[in-house]
């Protein structure tokens, strides 16, 4: 049985930051020969929270690959309702930070009450532009994009928003559903292959230098800047 990917575009912006003034390019419907995927309601949101997503992605695994350690400042792009966004904050603890990026207001508030339940602290939310991170420059260790980055519909211009984002030996994660395995069973349009994957980051100024690939249905490729 095929079902929808639901997840949402992660589109950044912070709210501190003037409006911008400049007319955005046009959004993109294909890049690299690919189909930029459609994003989710805010009302399917409780899709992005169901019981048997650690079962069917193996999401503790995912994140105890990332390796996150006290005191990292770390970003999770197109956070949605936050289920990657709390355990990340756990794990960095109170002297490190995460920045949660969403387009749709709604998500940050789910978010937002979810951490507050939890006493957690140590997220920054911000409200998303589609062509702009807007994150602070030099910041980030680490930004994880789990499903997310098909969805994007610029992807060029994220991507050098998030080139700037990152600190010299920061990384970007790249978790993606296969599109090489047919088994994996969600829609063509929201999967990519890791041959699309590095094509587009290192046609954006990455490079690959690490892979993960224990999970059922997901690629996890490591990228980190070419100075």
């Amino acid at each position: 049985m095929k079902f929808r990917i639901l997840f949402p575009v992660l589109l950044i912006a912070c709210l501190s930051l003037p409006a911008q003034t400049s007319t955005p390019p046009p959004a993109l419907t294909e890049y690299q020969g690919r189909v930029i995927a459609q994003t989710m309601h805010w009302q399917g949101a409780g899709w992005l929270i169901r019981h048997k997503r650690d079962r069917e992605e193996s999401t503790l695994l995912m994140r105890e690959e990332l390796k996150l350690k006290p005191g990292m400042t770390v970003c999770d792009m197109g956070s949605g309702n936050g289920y990657h966004t709390l355990p990340m904050a756990e794990a960095v603890g109170k002297e490190g930070k995460v920045y949660a990026v969403e387009i749709q207001p709604e998500m940050i508030e789910m978010l937002k009450s979810r951490a507050a339940v939890k006493n957690i602290t140590n997220i920054e939310s911000i409200i998303g532009d589609p062509y702009d991170p807007m994150l602070p420059a030099g910041s980030c260790d680490l930004i994880l994009l789990v499903d997310v980055y098909h969805e994007f519909a610029y992807p060029e211009q994220m991507l050098t928003g998030m080139r700037k984002a990152l600190k010299p030996d920061g990384v970007i994660v790249m978790v993606e559903y296969r599109a090489e395995d047919d088994s994996v069973p969600i829609k063509p349009e929201h999967k990519m292959s890791k041959n699309q994957i590095n094509k587009e980051l290192t046609r954006n100024g990455f490079k690959l230098v690490r892979e993960f690939d224990g999970l059922p249905w997901q690629h996890m490729m490591f990228f980190g800047r070419v100075n």
